[in-house]
């Protein structure tokens, strides 16, 4: 990497602003541009760093928007894996969206993405019990029974058998 505003590898200007958003890395070559974040996949060694810069972005994404306030963004959304995942996907989305090789229209469709996390976060925080402090979510799923799921499935086999056969002679029927 070079230093910011180092333009001689770098063709990209220095851009102080840039910067505070998204942090200090050149992003001409995109085999060093992170790519998205699946957080089932994080390995344990890279946890604490991911949620760490996680975080950050967050606090710096409700400073440069104030309409991400705890209505969106609950002070405990950490504790909540639907705004762990949408915030990292609405930041990995952000990385694309202002790299140096996306197209100029990028950031359009970076603030659509916004707009639309953004109703999906208000929406969730919504449903939670968290005020001052964190509530877990009542869970309302029961353990699926597998005998249920067992019929479920093999209904459905059956029913696709049954579909094949009827095309298969629908088909060999026009033949005749």
């Amino acid at each position: 990497m070079s230093e910011p505003g180092n333009n001689c590898s770098n063709p990209r200007p220095h851009n102080p602003l840039e910067e505070r958003m998204f942090g200090v890395y050149d992003d001409h070559d995109l085999d060093e541009m992170p790519g998205a974040t699946h957080w089932p996949e994080v390995l344990p060694v890279e946890s604490a760093a991911q949620w760490e810069e996680l975080r950050a972005w967050v606090e710096q994404l409700q400073e440069r928007f104030s309409q991400l306030d705890h209505h969106v963004v609950p002070r405990c959304w950490w504790r909540h894996n639907e705004h762990v995942e949408a915030l990292s996907a609405l930041r990995d989305h952000e990385r694309s969206s202002f790299a140096a090789t996306a197209p100029a229209t990028a950031p359009v469709e970076w603030f659509r993405a916004l707009r639309d996390v953004t109703a999906l976060l208000r929406s969730w925080t919504g449903d939670l019990s968290c005020g001052a402090t964190h509530q877990d979510s009542p869970t309302c799923t029961s353990p699926l029974a597998v005998t249920e799921w067992e019929r479920f499935v093999q209904a459905d086999v059956e029913r696709r058998n049954a579909q094949e056969v009827d095309r298969s002679s629908a088909f060999s029927g026009d033949e005749a």
